[in-house]
């Protein structure tokens, strides 16, 4: 890596959260079928690198002694996400866990709910989560405040994890898997992107799987139910 001039600092605490639609082939989907949630009602967003151990070559001769002791490296294959949510928004968890949303046409409200049913989760998005920087590095010199910025550009098979219903809060936990970012993805959904500007060293390619920027750009606003991409 060259030298150069660098930005540290200190992630603290999950500020928000966006989930954005993505079509089959890993694709931000917009026009009238975009769907775009901000939330803030996330408990934790946990990653989990999933690796495959390097084959391992080990031998002895005839009288014991070592003749080969060799290891390939690791390969990485996805991250495992798991994300915990303490205040549910209906219609971003059903799309999450491809659930069927429930509607109330006597309110009328959208997305009062969900049903689960038999088959294969089908829904695929980008999970984007912003980080508040701590310490003394909270702001740049012109005092505009930075952010962590965590990307996964493509994550999908949404399995659902235990519900526990008890004398407190229920948890829902939704656990999905990364696959490396469409092209198309490249700094980000929408129009404001939080990845560097850059001609070679800004977009995502069709290998990663995650990205961690250090921005001052200020994210979405948290809302209830889905807005249109922009």
């Amino acid at each position: 890596m060259a030298q150069g001039t660098y930005t540290c600092a200190t992630p603290i605490k999950g500020s928000l959260m966006r989930v954005v639609k993505l079509d089959v082939c890993g694709v931000p989907v917009t026009g009238a079928g975009a769907l775009a949630w901000v939330s803030k009602g996330f408990v934790q967003v946990q990653m989990s690198p999933q690796y495959e151990d390097g084959e391992e070559f080990f031998e002895r001769t005839a009288d014991g002694s070592l003749c080969v002791n060799q290891k390939d490296p690791p390969v990485f294959k996805r991250h495992q996400l798991s994300i915990d949510f303490c205040s549910v928004d209906p219609q971003m968890a059903a799309f999450l866990a491809s659930f069927r949303l429930l509607d109330d046409i006597a309110v009328p409200v959208t997305g009062t709910g969900w049903a689960m049913s038999e088959g294969i989760p089908a829904n695929r998005y980008s999970l984007e989560v912003w980080q508040l920087v701590a310490g003394s590095g909270a702001c740049d010199a012109s005092g505009a405040q930075r952010y962590v910025y965590n990307a996964w550009p493509n994550a999908s098979n949404t399995k659902l994890q235990d519900y526990t219903i008890v004398n407190g809060r229920s948890t829902l936990s939704l656990q999905s898997e990364t696959s490396a970012a469409a092209t198309q993805w490249a700094r980000g959904p929408g129009t404001i992107k939080f990845l560097p500007n850059h001609a070679t060293g800004g977009a995502l390619t069709n290998v990663d799987h995650w990205a961690w920027n250090i921005t001052t750009t200020t994210p979405p606003t948290p809302a209830c139910g889905a807005s249109a991409l922009t």
